[in-house]
């Protein structure tokens, strides 16, 4: 079983709505226990009614950020503010490959990596 009814993406709401993609839980279903020991993975969806060519990549960061870690992470790892510097480090890593995600705090990537200034090349 796949869950994804609570991370669809492109819902439009204001503020840091990445923190209720986070705070979803995979297992929290109406379902017997056998039911939610069948679920092996999620997807966040984007749908197209208020996403097209000019704002799909900025809506998609940080939101499917905050998926993935939930997806990979154990069940205990669901604070919201533990898991905000860890994705606002994470979105100064995409903006520094190009990708335009939106900020998680104030939009400055500060000093996080010693190599911050350093453009991203692959060898």
């Amino acid at each position: 079983m796949v869950v994804s009814a609570c991370w669809y993406l492109n819902h439009i709401e204001s503020g840091p709505d990445w923190k209720d993609f986070y705070q979803c839980d995979p297992r929290g279903f109406n379902g017997t226990e056998q039911e939610k020991n069948m679920v092996v993975g999620g997807e966040a969806c984007m749908w197209a009614e208020y996403v097209d060519g000019t704002n799909l990549i900025s809506r998609l960061w940080p939101r499917a950020s905050a998926v993935a870690e939930r997806l990979w992470s154990s069940a205990d790892v669901n604070n919201t503010d533990d898991a905000t510097f860890r994705l606002d480090q994470q979105r100064c890593r995409m903006l520094r490959r190009g990708i335009p995600a939106q900020p998680i705090l104030n939009g400055y990537c500060g000093d996080y990596e010693w190599d911050m200034d350093t453009p991203y090349h692959i060898d």
